[in-house]
């Protein structure tokens, strides 16, 4: 197995080299989640292609502890992971969507706050609390499957894309949608730029990430990046200043974002694995509050859920997979958002085998902390609010769980 070597390429520049080296390795295609892209499975094993650290995991010599490491382990007391993500049960179950939900996302330092998107071409703000749990607002405005949404920092906009070709503004308090834009290919993820939500970030079908001034509905001149395949899922860093982003051939982006004028500039491509989409991507800083670790965690077509370490040259490498059942479907995952005074942290995915997976990142002989079931299809998409207080987990069918955690 090798590493396609990473490239630093500014948008709009040829990349033929590229594409010849990625399709002498093709194999029988098969159709995958992406309409009008084909599967191809790598003629080696089928595998990975970015290889784990030497050991099969990464070194932890990178990392720093604080001075005040131990105390803080003290403060936190003797529960344990497992412990800290055990559940009391079902906190409430929404069924009003009669298709696939495509993501579900608490609003950002909310905890009752929940968007819902779906196939069937609607958006969905709920409010969990005060009790009963109720839909607040129904988006309706899109004409086909709508693929991705994003909240604004303030929580008061939502951003959705979707297969009809547009991207759609809308207040989230009185579901009005403010302004709509046709980027004239299907679109299968968004993102408001965190430091700047007058941007917003656009992966298309056409193998490109588009930027849009919101204010104004125009494309941002110069703005943009390439891809070798349809952008099927994508990341900011926390700064605003990277964006990760993944294709449906199973390419991993790093694209430097500036700013002031919505400029981006690829400085590095690696193929995670050959001909398998990349579903959902997320970032993190820091793995805990002891350590500064920059890590992605990437959903792939290939029965894994992956995390890297991103060095400083914004190279990556493989320190974990976890096995989730994962072939067919945009399956989502996240990283828990509490960064624990514990030792370990956790991230958490969908399955195609219908249950929530818990894993510790720094486990390696038994690292599934908890496996939630009660779904009766796949579950697509996972979202913690931000105490972890209650977890939504959303299937294929149309139905969201949202799940008590035990205090």
């Amino acid at each position: 197995m090798s590493v396609v070597a990473s490239d630093a390429v500014a948008y709009g520049e040829a990349d033929e080299s590229c594409r010849h080296s990625m399709d002498s390795l093709s194999g029988s295609g098969t159709h995958t989640h992406i309409k009008g892209h084909h599967r191809n499975t790598s003629s080696a094993s089928g595998g990975f292609l970015i290889p784990p650290a030497e050991g099969g995991h990464a070194s932890q010599a990178g990392l720093v502890p604080t001075a005040d490491a131990q105390a803080s382990r003290k403060m936190a007391g003797d529960t344990s992971l497992i412990q800290n993500y055990e559940f009391q049960g079902m906190y409430h179950i929404f069924d009003h969507h009669k298709d696939s939900v495509t993501a579900v996302k608490f609003a950002h330092d909310d905890r009752t706050k929940l968007a819902i998107s779906s196939t069937d071409g609607t958006l969905t703000v709920c409010i969990l609390e005060p009790l009963p749990a109720r839909v607040k607002h129904t988006l309706s405005g899109h004409t086909r499957s709508v693929t991705d949404f994003d909240w604004s920092q303030s929580n008061d906009f939502i951003i959705s894309s979707s297969v009809d070709g547009t991207v759609r503004f809308w207040n989230a308090e009185t579901g009005t949608c403010l302004r709509h834009i046709s980027l004239g290919a299907e679109v299968y993820c968004c993102r408001f730029q965190p430091s700047n939500n007058n941007m917003v970030v656009c992966g298309t079908a056409r193998c490109q990430l588009l930027v849009y001034n919101v204010s104004t509905g125009k494309a941002l001149k110069g703005g943009g990046g390439k891809t070798n395949g349809p952008v099927s899922a994508m990341t900011f860093d926390r700064n605003g200043e990277i964006i990760w982003a993944g294709d449906a051939k199973g390419f991993l982006y790093c694209f430097h974002f500036h700013i002031a004028s919505g400029r981006m500039q690829r400085t590095k491509r690696a193929l995670v694995s050959l001909g398998n989409q990349i579903t959902s991507i997320s970032s993190r800083s820091w793995m805990s509050r002891e350590a500064r670790d920059p890590s992605l965690l990437v959903n792939c077509m290939q029965n894994g859920l992956l995390l890297f370490r991103i060095n400083p040259d914004d190279s990556v490498i493989m320190k974990r997979q976890f096995s989730i059942k994962h072939a067919q479907q945009t399956i989502r995952s996240i990283f828990c958002p509490l960064m624990s005074f514990r030792q370990g942290a956790c991230v958490v995915s969908g399955s195609e085998d219908m249950c929530v997976y818990f894993y510790n990142v720094d486990e390696v002989q038994k690292p599934m902390v908890n496996k939630l079931q009660g779904h009766s299809a796949p579950v697509m998409s996972v979202s913690f609010n931000y105490n972890e207080s209650l977890l939504a987990s959303a299937d294929s069918s149309g139905t969201v769980i949202v799940w008590n955690r035990q205090e």
